[in-house]
């Protein structure tokens, strides 16, 4: 391994520890570039996997979302007119990053995306799944916290208090950094081959 990609994973690190997102997202990209982007899109789809049996317990009757993830897991296509109402039609914890997650890696395998969409894409899918996971894990234990958030009529200076405190809460925080560090590992793994 370079001593650029060992440099590159170990900013992914330091980020991940830090809760840098931004620096977090854009190292991974770098280092996602550095392989075929179908062989990149392996680490998204690992962390969309870990979320979809919370989202089936939820919605057992949007089969469709794990079909689509077959598609583009086994065939590496999506189709070009995704169901972009879908995105708001999932209102529990995690499940609206979940499918955007699931939407970024369809258009990782679309025909018309660009190499830097493709690469952009998985990168937002793994955020999107991250955020999914820390989302549901924390506000599932505070239904009342995250219903005030969503509620478009609410107190805004009270959704925002709600929001601060997922964001500072200690257990997020530790599994927001262990989750970036699992993900750096993984990309280590994935160069490493």
């Amino acid at each position: 391994m370079s001593n650029q990609l060992e440099q590159d994973l170990h900013t992914l690190r330091v980020a991940a520890q830090q809760r840098e997102w931004n620096m977090s997202q854009d190292t991974l990209k770098q280092l996602l570039a550095q392989v075929d982007p179908l062989v990149a899109l392996g680490i998204a789809v690992s962390r969309a996997q870990n979320f979809l049996p919370a989202f089936e317990t939820y919605y057992p009757q949007a089969g469709w979302v794990r079909e689509l993830m077959l598609q583009i897991v086994s065939y590496a296509t999506a189709p070009s007119d995704l169901p972009l109402e879908a995105l708001t039609q999932f209102p529990e914890p995690g499940c609206g990053n979940f499918i955007m997650a699931v939407f970024d890696m369809a258009r990782a395998v679309q025909s018309e995306a660009s190499f830097f969409e493709r690469y952009s894409s998985i990168t937002n899918a793994v955020a999107n799944s991250i955020l999914a996971d820390l989302q549901h894990t924390y506000y599932s234990q505070r239904r009342g916290e995250y219903d005030l958030m969503c509620d478009p009529d609410a107190d805004p200076d009270m959704a925002a208090q709600v929001q601060y405190a997922f964001w500072l809460d200690g257990n997020v925080a530790q599994r927001d950094a262990d989750t970036w560090l699992d993900v750096a590992d993984e990309v280590e793994a994935m160069l490493a081959r």
